[in-house]
């Protein structure tokens, strides 16, 4: 009896169906990623960095020269020169603002004495930067002139305190006096003049007694 080969398509025993898990995100894989990533910026920032700082470098060096240029085109006596002036040009200024114009008070007494009311002698003491001492004596056509002068003075910015005193009667009827008073020596500063309006006022007075000066 012939040994036959029996074959069969028919699979004895039933294919096993591998199931394939879903993979799962490597948590290394990502933190390589950010670190990459980080390390990019950092080179792209450090780049940068260097860049702008050799653009300053550059920029600082090219004003520095040019900078050189502008000075070496002076020369330097003259540089030393007009230091010299502008130094005697403040000196200058500040004995000019300190000075005082006594021109100004002249001026202040034509404005302010009245024709009945003369100086026959006159003098002043600075006592100090701010003040001067003003002494004079003079006649005056009448009691109420020297009233009126004395009156008129007071109105003044820059002649202060003013007084009459020793006020007597001449041989020939006109009246003796003595005046001092303070001047205010801010007003009179040869930079500027005082401002203070000075109000109207007569330039003469009747006289009481027949006689004139």
């Amino acid at each position: 009896m012939d040994d036959r080969v029996t074959t069969s398509f028919i699979p004895k025993a039933a294919l096993k169906v591998e199931r394939t898990e879903a993979k799962r995100a490597n948590p290394v894989a990502l933190v390589n990623i950010i670190a990459g990533a980080i390390l990019i910026v950092t080179i792209l920032s450090a780049g940068g960095i260097f860049g702008f700082e050799k653009y300053l470098i550059q920029s600082v060096e090219s004003k520095r020269q040019s900078l050189e240029r502008s000075r070496a085109a002076f020369e330097p006596a003259t540089i030393k020169e007009l230091s010299r002036l502008d130094t005697r040009i403040a000196a200058g200024s500040t004995l000019l603002k300190n000075h005082t114009a006594l021109s100004q008070l002249f001026d202040e007494l034509e404005k302010l004495m009245l024709t009945n009311v003369r100086f026959s002698n006159f003098s002043y003491d600075i006592a100090d930067p701010t003040r001067t001492l003003l002494s004079a004596s003079g006649e005056a056509a009448s009691f109420n002139a020297v009233a009126l002068q004395s009156d008129a003075f007071s109105k003044s910015s820059i002649i202060t305190d003013p007084v009459f005193s020793n006020v007597n009667i001449s041989k020939t009827g006109s009246i003796l006096f003595e005046f001092t008073a303070v001047i205010d020596t801010t007003r009179i500063g040869y930079t500027g003049v005082s401002t203070a309006p000075t109000e109207a006022l007569p330039t003469s007075v009747p006289p009481t007694s027949p006689q004139g000066i």
